[in-house]
């Protein structure tokens, strides 16, 4: 049952979220000293995953350990800057959606996307962080279909099994970031209970983190 977190996958869920050390050790269940000892690791990583990889690391953690842009430093913010704070506020202030945020400021959705995802991780980290937090509260979809209701307790029932995360997204044909949200969000408002049995088997397992947060790959 147990799900094995590589080193390749420190690696790519660093990339994939604006996470610190600390909190990455937390996001995937396991030692702080492991990311660490795996993101430091820059001979290995160029070693085995080449030079860029290694750049984009660096350029990760530049973002996210420096300081980043507040109130008082609006003045050294471009136009464009402004603009996307200016969506990043509203996204927060109003808990809206990337649609309602486009429809908002009359520019597309994927623009919109451009904006949160490439650019606003390089004028506030923390800004990012509120606006993720508020998209995610968008991604628990609705469980009055029934189809979906049927769906997140089968893979309660194929965890409470003893299958792996990938039996069952090949069992039934889903993606790894579907399975997360089945069993955390969705499950939670089916059925509490089974919803506390899920969370403990996955932080035995380590199979907590891992996709959930995934809604700029959408």
């Amino acid at each position: 049952m147990a799900y094995e977190i590589t080193d390749n996958c420190i690696i790519e869920e660093y990339l994939s979220n604006w996470f610190t050390y600390e909190e990455l050790a937390t996001y995937l269940c396991i030692d702080y000293d492991r990311v660490k000892k795996v993101l430091n690791n820059y001979k290995k990583i160029i070693e085995e995953y080449g030079l860029k990889k290694w750049d984009k690391i660096l350029t990760h953690k530049s973002y996210i350990y420096r300081e980043s842009i507040g109130e008082e430093g609006i003045t050294l913010l471009t136009e464009d800057d402004i603009k996307i704070l200016n969506i990043a506020n509203y996204i927060i202030e109003n808990n809206a959606s990337i649609r309602d945020a486009s429809k908002k400021f009359n520019i597309g959705k994927t623009t919109v996307f451009d904006y949160i995802n490439e650019k606003l991780p390089n004028i506030s980290i923390k800004k990012y962080k509120e606006v993720f937090l508020t998209l995610m509260a968008h991604k628990s979809f609705s469980t009055d279909n029934k189809d979906v209701i049927e769906q997140v307790l089968k893979c309660y029932m194929l965890l409470s099994e003893g299958f792996s995360s990938k039996e069952i997204c090949e069992r039934l044909n889903i993606g790894r970031n579907i399975l997360q949200r089945n069993l955390t969000t969705r499950l939670e408002k089916i059925d509490k209970v089974k919803y506390e049995k899920a969370k403990g088997i996955l932080k035995e397992n380590k199979l907590d983190p891992l996709s959930e947060h995934s809604f700029k790959h959408k």
